[in-house]
């Protein structure tokens, strides 16, 4: 499990990866609210186990935000 306070932009080689399932849920912990995604193994993995887990404060739910609409070109208004 991770908690992400801060992205910034990489010039990485990167590709596609395989589809996998998802969900999300919002964790509260002394009054302030996470993001919490959750992602699933593969087919070929045990079904319904967790296989990674990432989380988002504030800050970086924020800036994950900006990254959607800059580097996307999605308009989320």
């Amino acid at each position: 499990m991770a908690l992400v306070t801060k992205l910034e932009k990489t010039e990485i080689n990167a590709r596609v990866h395989g589809k996998v399932e998802a969900d999300y849920n919002i964790v509260i912990k002394d009054g302030k609210k996470y993001l919490q995604i959750n992602t699933y193994g593969s087919e070929h993995r045990k079904e319904n186990k967790v296989s990674q887990t990432i989380q988002f404060n504030e800050e970086s739910a924020k800036q994950l935000i900006k990254i959607i609409k800059n580097e996307l070109g999605i308009n989320l208004n």
